[in-house]
């Protein structure tokens, strides 16, 4: 799945029900952020929702090519602690 542009409260619903049918039935999680520019609180929330959700089963939350922005808004929340974080 390919996260792009923004994801703030405006459009966070719309962002978390494509993240959410992007899932696949098992295995890892791969979310491709180099187009992501921004992430507020309301795409961490989601974040952390899929992260569960996958460790629930085993699985691995793994977000790639992380822009700068984007991974200094997860290293302040403490995401990138237990979210795998590829730059």
């Amino acid at each position: 799945m390919e996260l792009t542009g923004r994801i703030e409260t405006s459009n966070s619903e719309e962002w978390k029900e494509k993240i959410v049918a992007g899932m696949p039935a098992e295995g890892d999680y791969e979310l491709e952020c180099g187009t992501l520019t921004y992430i507020s609180s309301a795409g961490v929330r989601i974040i952390i929702s899929i992260y569960k959700q996958l460790k629930q089963r085993g699985s691995k939350l793994v977000m790639k090519n992380v822009t700068a922005p984007v991974m200094e808004i997860l290293e302040l929340t403490g995401v990138s602690d237990f979210v795998t974080v590829i730059r």
